[in-house]
């Protein structure tokens, strides 16, 4: 079995860590773990596989499972890795037993740093010496700093109404505590032809009209940019779709006049399409910059659709591309303190029950989007007439708050969509 250059060495602190990592996944949603941290190289290789996807899991045999059919994994002695881990005594503190951990990587880059010092005492060793004792300064202060920080930001919180949410529509706004938060993966999922498009070009347009300063852009890989700005055209101005096909033949005079105020309208609201990326690598590039550009709580990016995201893994199944999708949108979120929504095509399971309503286990090829999301709703005719204007969001996964159904009008020829009433039907 090749051993990727893996060591036997496996410190108690590091196999204590790695119990958590894989018996208590969930422990990294409060906690940061590096894979730099640890010496073992495996632990490096599994630590870095759990922090891209342990959210899905719940035990170390899922895990274990998963991770041993990645490339790494079959290179590595999975079994022999999961023993060493379960062998050791039950720990207690997560949270106690990471900063032990960051300690002794601390120690042992400081001694590293030393060394080179001992060997070259020149101005660059010494400068990185330092560099590394300040560093280790600041994470032996940093658990207590956040505790204080947290408990601060609490306290104020009780005081100080949150004016940070980013709003949409009245009712939905409801379901999220507000609006839209940062750290937030909103996913909306259709069958085709439903209208998750439209929604999400109106849900668009009222966040930057009810939320001054918000940016949103629209990484679309089903239609062009044109199109979906001939999209918002005809609901804001309306003037139904068909007729901005051919607008000099097909317009009125009058019909122009209007078009011409809500082209210049459009321009100015800070709505940008982006057609051009196409890939997670790209997509998430473009996100971070524009993110850092506009600042958390002033940018909002919405991908249509995730399942036509390409990854830079050209072996990988529609399954696996999209967990790397969605996982990567997930990590945005909390990075760049943004919410991120995203679309996502149902398969066809919902079109052989006698209700049109779609479930979680809807969301086409894997479970991962519904792991990673913060909210999950899904678009919905109540009826089986593809030209019911009634149109119904059941909000299915919401991690901070209920689920339910709230109910729309879907004015097609103008892709208006109107909530039909504020008040929410709670399950």
């Amino acid at each position: 079995m090749l051993k990727l250059g893996t060591n036997l060495r496996k410190p108690d602190i590091e196999r204590k860590a790695m119990w958590f990592l894989v018996n208590q996944p969930q422990v990294l949603e409060s906690n940061s773990v590096e894979e730099k941290w640890f010496s073992n190289n495996s632990y490096r290789v599994l630590t870095s596989y759990i922090n891209l996807w342990g959210g899905r899991y719940e035990n170390s045999e899922q895990i274990a499972a998963a991770f041993g059919d990645t490339p790494f994994g079959k290179r590595l002695d999975v079994q022999a890795i999961f023993k060493s881990i379960q062998s050791i005594d039950i720990p207690e503190d997560p949270q106690a037993t990471f900063k032990q951990l960051h300690q002794a990587y601390n120690k042992r880059e400081l001694q590293s740093a030393a060394q080179n010092v001992f060997k070259d005492p020149s101005e660059f060793n010494y400068q990185h010496l330092q560099m590394i004792h300040d560093e280790t300064q600041n994470a032996d202060n940093q658990t207590q700093f956040n505790a204080v920080k947290y408990a601060e930001d609490a306290l104020r919180e009780l005081e100080t109404p949150n004016t940070a949410f980013i709003k949409t529509y009245a009712g939905l706004d409801r379901y999220l505590g507000g609006g839209l938060m940062p750290n937030q993966l909103v996913v909306i999922g259709a069958r085709p032809s439903v209208g998750k498009t439209a929604f999400a070009l109106n849900l668009a347009v009222n966040a930057i009209l009810q939320n001054p300063g918000l940016t949103v852009e629209v990484f679309s890989l089903e239609m062009s940019s044109k199109q979906n700005l001939h999209r918002i055209y005809a609901e804001m101005s309306g003037i139904p779709l068909n007729i901005w096909k051919n607008p000099a033949v097909r317009m009125s005079a009058g019909q122009k006049e209007i078009a011409a105020k809500t082209i210049k309208q459009v321009a100015d609201l800070n709505v940008w399409m982006n057609d051009q990326v196409t890939t997670i690598d790209d997509i998430v590039s473009v996100i971070t910059q524009h993110a850092q550009r506009c600042g958390s709580g002033h940018y909002l990016p919405i991908v249509d659709h995730i399942g036509l995201v390409a990854t830079d893994n050209s072996k990988q199944d529609i399954r696996q591309k999209l967990e790397e999708v969605s996982r990567r949108l997930k990590i945005l979120t909390q990075s760049l303190h943004i919410s991120v929504i995203a679309l996502s095509q149902l398969n066809r399971g919902v079109e052989s029950r006698n209700t049109n309503e779609p479930n979680l286990s809807d969301l086409r090829e894997t479970g991962a989007i519904e792991q990673d999301a913060n909210v999950v709703g899904f678009l919905w005719h109540p009826s089986d007439d593809p030209d019911d204007p009634n149109l119904n969001l059941s909000i299915k996964k919401n991690r901070d708050g209920e689920t339910g159904m709230l109910k729309f009008y879907f004015k097609k020829d103008l892709q208006k969509i109107a909530e039909v009433s504020p008040h929410a039907i709670h399950e």
